[in-house]
Order: C-alpha cells, then structure tokens, then sequence
C-alpha cells in the first residue's frame, strides 16, 4: 500500500463501510492470527464440539453444501477438523474440530476482542454498545 488515505467519490453505502471494517479486521487477522483465513474462521465457528455432517454446517454458515465441503477439505489439510463417516448414514461426512482447530479459534477470538475493544474504545463504549445491538438486530432478525 502506498500509505494514501483512499476514500470513495460518493458517499459510501452500507455494504462499502462493512466491507472497509472487514478489509481492517482481515489485515489485523492476517498479521495476528495467520492460521485461518475469515472465509474458514466463518465455517469453523459454527462446529460443536460434537461436530455436526457438512450439510448441516453448510446451512448453519449459509452456505452451499459443495462450497462448504470445499472449506473443510481446506481445514482439514490444515489439520483444523477431522472428517469421519458418520453413523447414521454412510454417505454423510461428520466434521469435528481438533485441539489444532481449536487453538486457532481462540487466537483468531482474541484479535476479534481487540478489534472489537479498539472501536469502543474509539466511538464510546455506549455508542458502541448501541452499534453492536442494532447490527445484531439486523443481521439475526
């Protein structure tokens, strides 16, 4: 990068300020927590401890179930998940997250809070505490 504040010629829409707060956390998360990428960090998130069969965390993640099966082919070459036939159907992959996955789970965890403490702490903890509130109400509602 060239060290130029760059900002769009219209006013940015919604979409535009998320992606630009994502592109932030995904530097913060490439520097601190290398391991995982979002896009996997978004899949491995979803798993209990139990595991669950690729297509119920591809519904969970919302996503395909080929595309979700290509993340866990990822994680597991990473050594992120294990993947196992699962018991009550032979066809059916179950995928559970190992001591490996979980680790990094916790540091990407950990560079989410400092993210999420570094904007409180610039707009205000109330303000923040609000943001946080409409956001989750939008996006789970």
């Amino acid at each position: 990068m060239t060290g130029v504040k760059r900002l769009p010629a219209a006013r940015p829409h919604l979409p535009m300020l998320m992606g630009m707060v994502f592109g932030r956390l995904r530097e913060r998360l490439a520097a601190e927590a290398p391991e995982l990428r979002p896009s996997q960090l978004r899949v491995l998130e979803w798993l209990p401890q139990e595991g669950m069969t690729i297509s119920e965390l591809a519904e969970c993640a919302e996503m395909t179930t080929q595309g979700c099966g290509q993340f866990v082919r990822q994680l597991e070459a990473l050594g992120m998940v294990d993947v196992a036939v699962a018991d009550h159907d032979a066809r059916a992959r179950v995928v559970r997250i190992t001591d490996a996955g979980r680790d990094a789970l916790a540091r990407s965890a950990a560079v989410l809070r400092a993210c999420d403490e570094a904007w409180a702490a610039q707009v205000g903890p109330e303000r923040w505490r609000v943001f946080r509130e409409v956001l989750e109400e939008v996006a789970l509602g």
